[in-house]
Formats: C-alpha cells, structure tokens, sequence
C-alpha cells in the first residue's frame, strides 16, 4: 500500500497556516478598534483670533505658519474617507484652525490659500457638503492678499458656483483669476458664462467686448465675437423668459408660440436673434435660438444638487 502519511502533514500544515492568517487578521481588527487615539488628535485646536495668535509666535511668523500648514495637511493626509458629517466634524475644524492660523500669521501665504480651497470641502455620505463656507471666507481673504496668484480667485470662483450656486460672484472671481498673468486662456470664458448663469449680462458683455479688441489672433477674435453674440442672445432671451412668466401668471397656461405673447400684450416685439437665427418656443413653451445653445453651466450646482452645504 502507499504510504500517505505525506500528504496528511503538508495538508495539516496547509490548514495550520490557513487558520494563523485568519487570526491574525481578526487580531489586527480587534488592536485597531482598542488602539488610543493620539495625544495631538485627542485635543481640539483651539481658536484664537490673529490678534492673539501673532504675538505668541514671538516673531517667528513665518516660522510658526509653516508649522501650522505642515500640521493641517497631516490632518487632512490621516482622514478616513468616506465618512458622515459628524464623524469627520473634528477634522474638518481642525484643519480650518490651522489653516487660519497659516494665514492670520502669514497673510501672503499662498500655498495655504490654494490648500484651502481643495482640501477643506468634504462631500460627507450623509448628502452635506461640509468646509465650504470657511473655505470660501479664506479664499477671499487670499484673493485680496495674493492679487499675484491667478489659482486662489480660481478657487473661489469654483466654490462659489459648484457649491453655493452663486454665480454671479464666482463671475467676479474668475474674471479677476483670468486678469492676472500666467491664468489659463480659457478663464475669460469661464467667467462670462458663470457672470451670464449669475444675470450679471451687462458685466460679462463688457469683458467679452474687451477681450475680442485685446485679442491678437484672428482666432481669439472670432472666438470673443461670438461669445458678445451669446451674451446679447442671453440678454434676449431673458427678456422672453420674462414675458413667458408674466403669460402664464396672467393666463394660466404656458403660451404656445411667441404670437401669444404678443397678442397678450406682455411683449411689444420679437428680438432679432444676433446669429441670424430666430428665437422660438420649444414645446414646454421655453424660449430659445434656432441658431445657438444658451449660455447655461450644466449640472451640479451645489445646494440645487441635493446637498447641505455647511
């Protein structure tokens, strides 16, 4: 007969180390939910405001902003992700802390400001949105400290109309990150279609005006014509939304055709479309050009998107 006496030991062997693994593994899991908190996350960072934090870094400034910089990007680098807003509220202060602790001691401190606006939003799995609005106070502080630094106004901007919906503001911001040197050439766009989403026409017509007679390729200039071309085809079809509005509060209906707000006596006359289009009403009864898409920013548009911004 055989002797199989081999066999039984490697597989005895085998299922040894099988159930060593297993062990270890359901030990590692057991340390970590009893391993203490560490002393410098046990503490919350207190908030002590610029005009106490600056004498106490004894004229070490800088010295003491880089500290606090280095210590926030730890915090935000031993985050556990995802997690609910509560869970990861002590982070998210903390980082905030430090960070205007950066600032207050160092108000040029540009890395810090850029820092900021990325790593402080935090989408939480419970649908907020938390960090935003300290993100943006330091944002802004930062875009008055570092007119120089095209990356913190940009910042801003996103912020605004990613999460806030303030689009009208984040125009503004975009428009001053493509007014400084070395910003991407496609900010100038940007800024006219979140200042046109925002109703602010009138600014966004006057940069777009600017940059097609500053615009030193054929190109370019094309480019920034038609966008002036957009912009007053937005300024058109507002007026229309307008006179759709006054239709159907006055009716209670959606109008049909444009004819029906003329009859109506809730428009005087039909623009002309700048495209050498026309303008029209769809079948929900929203104006738009048969020449060209309005200058609307799709998506999510923070709290718009379901999320509690905080």
């Amino acid at each position: 007969m055989r002797d199989s006496s081999p066999l039984f030991s490697r597989g005895a062997v085998l299922a040894a180390f099988a159930l060593a693994v297993a062990a270890a593994a359901l030990l590692r899991t057991r340390a970590d939910g009893l391993r203490a908190v560490p002393l410098e996350r046990g503490f919350d960072i207190p908030p002590f405001p610029a005009e106490v934090s600056r004498p106490f870094s004894f004229g070490l400034r800088s010295l003491v902003a880089d500290l606090t910089f280095l210590e926030a990007i730890q915090v935000y680098g031993s985050q556990r992700q995802p997690r609910t807003a509560t869970a990861g509220a002590s982070d998210d202060r903390s980082i905030h802390r430090l960070l205007t602790y950066s600032t207050d001691l160092d108000p040029k401190f540009a890395g810090a400001y850029r820092f900021a606006g990325n790593a402080m939003p935090r989408n939480t799995t419970d649908g907020k949105a938390t960090n935003v609005l300290q993100a943006e106070a330091l944002l802004k502080k930062g875009a008055v400290e570092r007119p120089d630094d095209w990356r913190i106004p940009f910042a801003l901007g996103f912020i605004e109309s990613y999460y806030l919906g303030h689009f009208q503001e984040a125009g503004r911001d975009l428009a001053q990150a493509a007014r400084t040197p070395g910003s991407p050439a496609y900010l100038p766009l940007l800024a006219t279609r979140a200042s046109a989403e925002g109703g602010d026409i009138d600014f966004a017509e006057e940069m777009a005006q600017h940059m097609a007679v500053q615009a030193t390729e054929e190109a370019a200039r094309e480019e920034w014509q038609k966008r002036v071309l957009d912009l007053k085809m937005e300024r058109d079809l507002r007026a229309l939304d307008a006179a759709v509005e006054a239709f159907q509060t006055s009716r209670g209906e959606r109008p049909r055709t444009l004819r029906d707000l003329l009859r109506a006596g809730v428009l005087t006359a039909v623009p002309r479309e700048p495209h050498g289009g026309a303008y029209e009403l769809s079948p929900a009864g929203e104006p738009r050009s048969t020449a060209s898409q309005r200058l609307r920013i799709r998506g999510r548009s923070g709290t718009t998107a379901g999320l509690e911004v905080q």
